[in-house]
């Protein structure tokens, strides 16, 4: 239990760290490009941990390790000196804009390197296609008329290139009705579904009763396992496994699961031939239901861009799915327990950590480009509230009143604290309840 929190936290910092550096980093390069005086650059707030100085700048680290800002001089109405030249509000508006807007800019550039990089170093991704290989009776997909065999091709008017496609779809449609598009012996057909809200690990996501199983494929064969002794190839299908058809690596799985430790007869397509071999259990625990069969994959490997271009059509497919989940919080059927708050972010980064740092970049490219994106937001406090100021006073062609823009911020700040606390309040039931029941 302490191993797990201490490896939640390490993954908090590394993946938080690093991009609210980044962020506030954005801010402060371009502030001191336009020679604006900086005089804290805080990671987290509140209390003062430690830092240093150096020049007119605090670099310090603070108490809350919630975000991190970036003090100018004078980028108060109040504490800003008419005629002093390094000063915030001294500066022109498009340089102010720029200031504000280079720290979102920032996350989503890491947001498009991230991509980039991982797709050139290679991805390797598990090849399932959307065709439901299972339908719980009583269930939202058997009550949309879905079966067996149906490919889904459009969810929600999205083009649907593989099962995740559905799966994120469905997972953030909770209590939403969405039309799904499918393909049942080459006739394309409509249904509408509406996915159950259903507790998931890190909180509430829509369930449809659904599965969808991996073609029955073999991609590749481990060497020294019961399936390479067997004859086994990349590319064979799978047909029968003890008799029974086969229509899923998952059925097989299954199949070999049930045996135990009995060898099990199969029948395979290589080609045009069809073969039947016989394959034994595995002494090896890990390998005790595989066999030594692993999933079709497909590796992703571009030059540089291709790898921008791939990053591109990724991150806006991430953005358009982040802008729906924020717009369900603003109808009846969405709910702010869907917002992950610190402590479940914690335990993502944890887990995803341990994975490699390939996963790890790859976590991070998703939250920096939605903290770039909801930065830029025009809430009073959020660097797309002063920016929408900043439009607001040059369309007007005058300067808001200092009141004004008090009861702006106040507003702005507000609201933000008082969701800050709710998504912080049901992360912490949540958690507590996740542990009380084990």
């Amino acid at each position: 239990m302490a191993q797990n929190v201490l490896i939640s936290l390490a993954g908090f910092v590394i993946v938080l760290g690093v991009l609210i550096f980044v962020h506030e980093a954005g801010h402060f390069l371009v502030a001191k490009l336009f020679r604006v005086r900086v005089l804290v650059f805080s990671f987290g707030f509140g209390k003062r941990l430690f830092g240093f100085r150096k020049g007119d700048t605090d670099y310090r680290v603070s108490l809350i390790p919630l975000g991190g800002y970036v003090r100018m001089a004078g980028d108060t109405p109040e504490d800003n000196v008419a005629g002093n030249p390094d000063e915030f509000l001294s500066k022109p508006k498009w340089q102010r804009f720029l200031i504000l807007f280079a720290g979102p800019f920032m996350n989503i550039v890491i947001a498009l390197t991230f991509i980039a990089v991982a797709a050139m170093v290679g991805l390797e991704q598990t090849v399932m296609q959307a065709v439901i290989a299972e339908v719980t009776q009583g269930k939202p997909g058997a009550k949309a008329g879905l079966q067996p065999g149906d490919r889904i091709v459009r969810a929600k008017g999205e083009p649907v290139a593989d099962f995740n496609d559905v799966r994120v779809i469905i997972s953030m449609n909770a209590g939403t009705p969405i039309e799904i598009q499918y393909d049942r012996n080459g006739t394309i057909r409509k249904t509408m579904l509406t996915p159950e809200r259903e507790q998931g690990e890190f909180g509430p996501i829509g369930r449809a009763g659904i599965a969808f199983g991996t073609e029955p494929l073999i991609g590749r064969v481990l060497p020294g396992t019961p399936a390479a002794a067997a004859g086994l190839r990349a590319g064979d299908r799978i047909v029968l496994a003890g008799g029974k058809p086969v229509a899923s690596l998952e059925a097989f799985a299954k199949i070999s699961d049930d045996a135990k430790t009995k060898p099990i007869a199969l029948e395979l397509a290589r080609g045009t031939e069809h073969l039947r071999v016989v394959v034994a259990p595995s002494a090896d625990p890990d390998l005790a239901v595989s066999r030594g069969i692993g999933r079709p994959t497909k590796l992703i490997k571009l030059g540089l861009i291709p790898a921008f271009r791939y990053s591109a059509v990724e991150n806006w497919k991430s953005l358009r799915m982040a802008m729906s989940a924020l717009g369900r919080m603003f109808r009846p059927e969405g709910s702010i327990k869907e917002l992950s708050g610190p402590i479940n972010i914690a335990r993502i980064s944890g887990m995803v950590v341990q994975e490699g740092w390939l996963p790890t970049i790859m976590l991070m490219a998703m939250i920096s480009l939605q903290l770039g994106v909801m930065n830029l937001l025009p809430i009073p406090v959020l660097d797309g509230g002063h920016i929408m100021i900043l439009l607001i006073e040059g369309v007007a062609r005058r300067d808001l009143s200092l009141r004004v823009k008090e009861r702006i911020q106040q507003v702005g700040f507000a609201a933000l604290a008082t969701l800050m606390l709710v998504v912080i309040y049901n992360d912490v039931i949540g958690n507590v309840l996740r542990m009380r029941n084990g």
